[in-house]
């Protein structure tokens, strides 16, 4: 065993203590000088007047003090302590084993060795999050309309709808929602209701569904959400099935929600559409009162209601996607007509174009009304095809055709509707829309309605 020791006491004058730690070395490059400026500089009040420094070889390694008590310590127990080791860093390979970071700085310049570089510092943890997270928007389509409807004409400004969210997180497993709903009732009277009311649950993943979640209260059913985050064009006016009186986009209940076997990349979502991004699809469920966000519940009976959709080929075509939407309840009147949808609908979104195709058969409608005469559900039927045309990131065109059979028992009483526009982007959800709306009836010498129409859509 061999030990050899250096070391600096008190009382030693400025230059002797630096002739000690670089002897025979007068001349230093600028990085070693910054070093021990640096370690000078930083050191405690008392060290740097003193400047304690000790190293000591042992076993091949060499032990290096800059305070007198660490130093008298391991001497006397042989235990470090808390230390900085460097493996193979000696002037002979030894392991160098420094009290702190000041006396790793002297050991290396004095030895004309290359400085010690320093870990990166981990980054602070990150604060808790607080709740509640609360996030304001709105949503507001603003049109001027110009036409003729049942042989009257009309021009108007008009506000089609204005919706306030108010959106909290108040977990990290709960959040709410309301939505105060702005709109015109058939007198021009502007009114005020809730579309959205609720609370919802999310859950850890499920097996092969991805993000499930629970909505209580005033929710979204399965259909409309999911159709209008593909058709994006709400602003022009309600999608085929709602625009015929099928049913709506709320109801008092719960829906529960998710995807299916995880998410598509985040670039694929960015090609495509970043709602409802399951790998394979997606799906969502319900149990309703039946009447809808704006009707009094006026029977008994609860309605089911189901959404699935299968992305069949993610990685080949992940705009491809094929739904199925159902209902099985009944119409909201206290009679309890029958009321039932099925619905199919084939959708491809890509950078450049969406298309969509939907057919549906059904049986009576949510409100209730779509009767014959003797008070029976009245059987329905109808397809619509939409495509938008995506010309530039601000410029686009989008055409739609509808054509409902309201009683497939009476003869030439099918409508077709026929949507043309062209739309400019403005940007952050904002839309400028020139369309023109044309619906055309089967019933021999009735008149075409025809409604042009320019809509401003403010989103914030």
């Amino acid at each position: 065993m061999s030990i050899a020791a250096t070391e600096r006491r008190p009382g030693t004058a400025p230059h002797s203590k630096l002739r000690q730690l670089c002897p025979g070395r007068c001349t230093r490059t600028a990085v070693l000088a910054g070093t021990l400026l640096a370690v000078v500089a930083a050191a405690a009040p008392a060290q740097v007047k003193s400047l304690y420094y000790k190293e000591v070889a042992k076993d091949g390694r060499i032990y290096v003090f800059n305070t007198p008590e660490r130093a008298r310590s391991w001497e006397t127990s042989g235990a470090m302590g808390s230390s900085i080791t460097l493996v193979g860093r000696g002037p002979n390979g030894e392991t160098i084993v420094a009290e702190n970071e000041t006396a790793l700085d002297l050991y290396l310049f004095k030895h004309d060795l290359a400085p010690y570089d320093r870990p990166t510092p981990a980054p602070p943890p990150a604060p808790p999050p607080t709740f509640p997270q609360v996030k304001i928007g709105a949503l507001w389509y603003l049109a001027y309309q110009h036409g003729e409807a049942n042989g009257s004409n009309f021009s108007k400004f008009t506000i089609k709808r204005g919706y306030l969210n108010v959106e909290a997180k108040l977990k990290p497993w709960l959040s709410a929602r309301i939505t105060p709903d702005a709109t015109l009732d058939a007198s021009g009277d502007l009114k005020v209701r809730l579309k959205y009311a609720y609370a919802k649950f999310t859950m850890p993943r499920l097996g092969f569904v991805t993000q499930p979640a629970l909505e209580v209260g005033m929710v979204h059913m399965p259909w409309l959400d999911f159709e209008e985050h593909v058709n994006s064009y709400r602003l022009q006016d309600t999608m085929f099935m709602e625009r015929n009186g099928l049913f709506n986009s709320a109801d008092y209940g719960l829906t529960a929600m998710g995807l299916l076997g995880g998410t598509l990349p985040e670039d694929t979502q960015r090609q495509v559409s970043k709602a409802y991004p399951g790998r394979w699809g997606s799906f969502a469920l319900g149990i309703y009162n039946g009447g809808g966000y704006h009707a009094a519940e006026k029977n008994a009976n609860k309605a089911l209601e189901a959404r699935l959709t299968i992305r069949p080929v993610p990685d080949l075509a992940p705009g491809l996607q094929l739904s199925y939407f159902g209902v099985r309840g009944k119409g909201n009147l206290e009679s309890e007509p029958d009321w039932q949808v099925d619905a199919l609908m084939l959708s491809f979104e890509a950078p450049v174009c969406v298309l969509t195709a939907t057919v549906t058969d059904a049986t009576g409608n949510q409100k209730g009304d779509a009767l014959d005469s003797d008070g029976r559900a009245l059987q329905r039927d109808g397809w619509s095809l939409f495509a938008e045309a995506k010309l530039t990131p601000r410029w686009g065109l989008i055409g739609r055709y509808d054509r409902f059979d309201p009683n497939t028992a009476v003869r030439d009483d099918a409508t077709a509707r026929t949507i043309a526009g062209v739309v400019y982007h403005l940007g952050g959800g904002n839309e400028l829309l020139l369309d023109v709306d044309r619906l055309s009836y089967q019933q021999p010498g009735k008149a075409a309605d025809t409604r042009w129409q320019v809509t401003l859509q403010v989103s914030y």
